[in-house]
């Protein structure tokens, strides 16, 4: 049963890589994916089933809207109406599911209750594609349910006068509210199959992933008996090029050679406070300023979370530091390099960031200490409006003074090891021992001077709400939020808004301040222009910018052998003076809570494996 070729249609899902991987994992087969609107397609169904004949069967993915609506369901509604010549066997999930109910009869109507994270039992017939299954408990993620038709508790399983084509085999009898709610189905006579909960979520339990096995042995039994053998000729392979400039190109092609790290390494003898380095160091690197990204520390010098932020990393940008800033409102690129001219290119935004995936792998860092996570390289930040032209959302009232990306190679360095109590000094530029000697010593006085916390008497600066949100409008987003979501639009929506404050405080001085404040495992001090008005070699001024920033979250993290690991945040509840741990836990164990953290798993899931080694 291994050795097969199936076609994933992709409905656009936060799930989509899920599938494909439980696909693979458990049946052995070669996967391959076209999305729902697919332009070689969508207006030519003969191109669609000539590609269709290249696979042993097809997967219909879930996703958002309505089966209804063409554009939500694109060539997956082509499916049903195969004919006898192009038939193959389909399992349509979620969506799919749907799109195979209303195509035989049913009506896809909303929840009472929409069901999205809910892990509920799933009674089924014990036949077909649920052969030798127990217990199933499987994840639901739906606003939206396919009807049949009245159905009572002696026939629940055979063809109702509604749908007379679709035969039941599941069903959710464990919901009071919703009432009994249609799981999964089977043609009476055609090799189509699907299933509304999703067997790939992570709490699906592995009685709930038996029907993927039990569906490709119905598959491959039909197809021995109805097609005729084929010769199909090779799939097609993905389209890898790179849209790079001759820049990028010409560092791919290795005229920026690896950097060997030089370092030294000491203990001091008290733990050393990141922002009195930081201050000890700015007047090595002025008018620029050291780049910080911080692991904050208590006031024993211990971290405030040894397992996610155990490291402070310093970088030392100066005025021959190559730096890379892009714009949405331009579409700009900028790239210079030590004293030679910037190149300026216009470029899309996904065009940029291989840009910069370039130069990062050209200028990769080498043979630096093992126990230390960073030896040099690129620091810096995108906007979300860059990530927004990612996934074709044009971004609200781009700002032409800002950059959306802005990235400056780093060649010296500082490492604060908080938990083993080790510093170390840093540097990809070759013969620069004297620094890597004068630097050591100047981080050595520090480890007996005053902690550069908030000192007593700091002046403090007035500030000026600029804009922030109106709560009479935010409640109208959420509301909007809850009807998109009731009406299948999306299955998860995070909803926020941007308060800005107009202060004349330096950015140092309100970093102090918010760390001081705030603690946390992330803390960013990031000022790219520097204490002094620059200007590029062509005369242009450079925007000042600053990245002040504090978070609890590490959304991702990877090491040096290819480990990836995302560890968002999700799911709070308030804390009051009387509240205990106890009582939080058992807060946290509340249906709500549990169902966003299930979705965060599946969706980082479903990112982790889109990505390309």
């Amino acid at each position: 049963m291994s050795g097969g070729k199936v076609l994933f249609i992709d409905a656009y899902d936060s799930f989509s890589n899920n599938i494909i991987n439980l696909l693979r994992d458990r049946l052995s087969v070669t996967v391959s994916s076209v999305f729902i609107d697919d332009s070689r397609f969508v207006f030519n169904d003969d191109a669609f089933y000539e590609h269709l004949q290249q696979f042993d069967a097809v997967v219909a993915g879930p996703g958002p809207g309505h089966p209804a609506n063409p554009q939500d369901i694109g060539l997956i509604a082509k499916l049903w109406t195969l004919t006898d010549e192009n038939l193959l066997p389909v399992l349509g999930i979620c969506l799919g599911f749907q799109s195979l109910c209303l195509a035989y009869g049913g009506e896809v109507v909303r929840l009472t209750q929409p069901r999205h994270g809910l892990v509920t039992p799933v009674t089924h017939c014990g036949d077909d594609v649920y052969a030798d299954t127990g217990d199933v408990r499987a994840t639901q993620y739906h606003s939206l349910h396919a009807s049949i038709g009245i159905c009572t508790n002696a026939a629940f399983f055979t063809p109702t006068k509604t749908c007379p084509q679709l035969c039941p085999l599941a069903w959710d009898l464990s919901d009071p509210e919703n009432g009994p709610i249609f799981m999964s189905a089977k043609h009476v006579s055609k090799p189509f199959r699907g299933v509304q909960y999703h067997p790939e979520s992570i709490c699906t339990n592995d009685e709930g992933h038996k029907l993927i096995d039990n569906w490709w042995r119905t598959a491959c039994s039909w197809n021995a008996s109805n097609r005729r053998a084929k010769v199909f000729p090779p799939l097609e392979a993905n389209d890898t090029s790179n849209h790079t400039n001759g820049h990028a190109q010409r560092s791919r092609n290795g005229s920026y050679p690896d950097s060997k790290a030089h370092w030294t390494s000491f203990n001091p003898c008290r733990p050393l406070d990141a922002a009195s380095v930081v201050e000890a160091l700015r007047d090595q690197t002025y008018p620029l300023e050291p780049l910080l990204l911080e692991s904050g520390t208590r006031a024993s010098g211990e971290p405030v979370n040894p397992e996610t932020g155990r490291f402070s990393i310093i970088g030392l940008q100066d005025e021959t530091s190559t730096y890379v800033r892009y714009s949405t409102s331009t579409h700009e690129i900028q790239i210079s390099e030590g004293s030679n001219l910037p190149i300026r290119t216009r470029v899309t935004t996904p065009e940029a960031f291989t840009i910069l995936e370039t130069l990062v792998e050209s200028r990769r860092a080498l043979c630096g200490p093992s126990t230390s996570p960073f030896w040099g390289g690129f620091i810096g930040f995108v906007s979300y409006e860059a990530g927004l032209e990612t996934i074709d959302v044009t971004p609200p009232k781009p700002s032409q003074e800002r950059p959306d990306i802005w990235f400056v190679f780093v060649e010296r360095s500082v490492v604060l090891d908080h938990v083993e109590g080790t510093v170390y000094v840093q540097t990809l530029q070759p013969n620069d021992e004297a620094w890597l000697a004068a630097t050591k010593a100047l981080i050595s006085s520090t480890s007996d001077s005053e902690s550069a916390k908030i000192p007593n008497g700091t002046p403090k600066h007035p500030t000026q709400i600029i804009t922030q949100p109106n709560r009479t409008e935010y409640g109208a987003k959420v509301r909007a939020c809850q009807s998109h979501l009731r009406a299948g639009s999306s299955y998860e929506l995070c909803l926020t808004d941007s308060t800005s404050i107009r202060t004349h405080e330096p950015a140092w001085s309100l970093y102090r301040r918010l760390r001081a404040a705030n603690p946390a495992p992330f803390s960013a001090y990031l000022n790219f222009a520097g204490r002094a008005a620059l200007c590029d070699t062509q005369g242009t001024a450079i925007p000042s910018i600053n990245v002040v920033g504090s978070s609890p979250e590490r959304f991702l993290s990877w090491t040096r052998s290819g480990d990836i690991q995302f560890r968002p945040i999700k799911g709070t509840v308030k804390k009051t003076p009387s509240t205990t741990r106890a009582m939080a836990e058992e807060l946290l164990k509340a249906p709500k809570e549990q169902a966003e953290n299930l979705m965060i798993v599946d969706l980082i899931r479903h990112d982790l494996s889109g990505v390309k080694g």
